[in-house]
């Protein structure tokens, strides 16, 4: 007769073959994504050398110049001057080195910018006043999407 412990071991015993197959299986699962994925990477490396090729085929001086040479009436191309060319001086500034305002939000808010305390003023006194000749949008009908352009069959 088997004795009490004996059992507890082969349940302890059974639990752990599970888990450790269920360790196994997922370990196997991960190391199949990763060969896919290697597989991939390989693939668009691949294509990107097969692009850089193509590339370098399309580019060749001597292709370009007889293009050139057959559609120049076309494409009326010129060379290019060296006056055409800009100095990064010339550049127009990037949005980062913009002088900053000198009115911040605070200041419009509490109104101590006279040019914004008058603008404020006038739209309440537009508010209040709604008989001004301000454009108001015509009312939509009520079923917009039955409007007919002609252009495609239901």
């Amino acid at each position: 007769m088997l004795r009490s412990f004996d059992l507890v071991l082969i349940g302890i015993m059974t639990a752990t073959a599970v888990v450790t197959y269920t360790i196994k299986h997922r370990a196997d699962e991960k190391l199949a994504e990763v060969r896919r994925l290697e597989q991939e990477i390989r693939l668009e490396k691949d294509t990107i050398d097969l692009l850089k090729a193509d590339w370098a085929l399309l580019t060749q001086p001597n292709r370009l110049h007889r293009l050139i040479n057959t559609y120049s009436a076309e494409l009326e191309l010129v060379p290019t001057e060296p006056t055409q060319l800009a100095m990064p001086q010339e550049l127009p500034m990037m949005r980062a080195a913009l002088p900053q305002p000198e009115t911040t939000i605070e200041d419009i808010i509490a109104g101590k910018n006279s040019e914004v305390a008058k603008a404020l003023k006038g739209v309440a006194a537009a508010k209040a006043n709604p008989a001004s000749k301000i454009p108001v949008p015509i009312a939509r009908r009520p079923n917009v999407e039955a409007i007919s352009t002609g252009s495609v069959k239901r």
